[in-house]
């Protein structure tokens, strides 16, 4: 990983040239060509004259698509690329996870290099390999493990990056400082809210959240016992981004913010499940309530989210599995088979939020 500021025309070129590729492929947001000109026509004059671009529109979840993937795909296939190729791919999480996967899958594995320029992206899809689409209604349901050759992290990308996608970031680092430890949730709160860092505030949280969960992902590389703690958040959570996604005039509900709430339900169904301090859920919820809108879910929706919640990839003999929270540090991997807790816990999070 190289992490720092204004990096992608002064780094970029000379890791390309390191890893030697016979051709070099860059997929890219389009809206970066227009937010960061200058840095994109800065960088393209210093890449190869035989690189190859692609600009794919993938905003969102609701483009981790097969259709997408295809396109992608034809991209490389028409465009020449071999196995001896590098794929760039810079944008947000969804595109990394996209092109990831396209790259995972072409050829049977292609080397890829990850420029991530979402907050999001940066503490969350650029690390750790997974890589995946949404299909038949349940997010990332199809993927491969597949590590990137290198990580580019440039905080400059952080200038254009609207609030509410750096709050959706601010998700995670919040998940990561909770499964940390004492100390790391006390700076996290004492920040506060993260609008208005400076540069090396921003450099130190970013650091200090990627190299947790790089340290988690590589003790376990195939999610088959410690890495299933960065999914807490995650059981209740995607349900809640699935949900919402699926409402056709609904309140968008980006990743980040959809596993704060998640956390929040979770960390209420510890409490009660184990019996522990409710300190932790407090701070979180104080904090959450400072940031983030309620979740737009009504008692009606109940068994919508808990029948997403039982497709989650985690479970197992009909039981739903969730990590669950109970002091910063102190974690439990828990398992419900009745869903009247459940239901409690989301009436908790429904009324934290006021009544809906």
């Amino acid at each position: 990983m190289i992490l720092g500021t204004d990096l992608l025309g002064r780094r970029l070129p000379s890791l390309v040239e390191g890893l030697a590729c016979d051709r070099l492929f860059v997929l890219i947001d389009p809206a970066l060509r227009q937010l960061q000109a200058e840095r994109i026509t800065v960088l393209q004059a210093e890449l190869p004259p035989s690189t190859a671009y692609y600009s794919l529109e993938c905003s969102g979840e609701e483009s981790k698509t097969p259709s997408q993937l295809a396109e992608l795909w034809s991209w490389l296939a028409e465009a020449g690329a071999s196995r001896q190729s590098l794929l760039v791919i810079i944008g947000g999480g969804a595109l990394l996870d996209l092109g990831g996967f396209a790259a995972a899958t072409y050829m049977r594995g292609i080397r890829t290099i990850n420029v991530p320029t979402t907050l999001l992206a940066m503490v969350d899809a650029s690390v750790g390999g997974k890589t995946a689409i949404d299909f038949a209604g349940v997010k990332n349901l199809v993927g491969a493990f597949h590590l990137p050759e290198e990580v580019l992290i440039d905080t400059a990308f952080l200038e254009t990056l609207p609030l509410e996608e750096l709050l959706s970031g601010y998700g995670e680092i919040i998940k990561h400082a909770s499964l940390q430890g004492e100390e790391a949730w006390y700076q996290l709160r004492r920040l506060g809210d993260p609008v208005g860092l400076s540069d090396a505030e921003w450099l130190e949280l970013i650091r200090a959240s990627v190299d947790y969960k790089a340290s988690v992902v590589a003790a376990d590389p195939r999610e088959s016992g410690l890495r299933r703690i960065l999914n807490a958040g995650h059981t209740v959570g995607h349900a809640l981004e699935a949900f919402a996604l699926a409402r056709p005039q609904g309140q968008s509900l980006r990743h980040g913010e959809a596993i704060v709430l998640g956390l929040i339900v979770e960390s209420y169904l510890t409490t009660e499940l184990t019996g522990c301090s409710r300190d932790y859920l407090r701070q979180l919820l104080y904090l959450a309530q400072e940031l983030y809108q309620p979740a737009l879910y009504s008692c009606r929706d109940y068994g919508e989210l808990i029948s997403l919640m039982r497709q989650d990839k985690k479970n197992s003999h009909g039981l739903i599995r969730f990590v669950g929270i109970k002091a910063p540090g102190d974690w439990e991997l828990l398992e419900l088979s009745d869903e009247a807790p459940l239901r409690a816990a989301l009436d908790f999070l429904r009324e934290t939020f006021g009544r809906l």
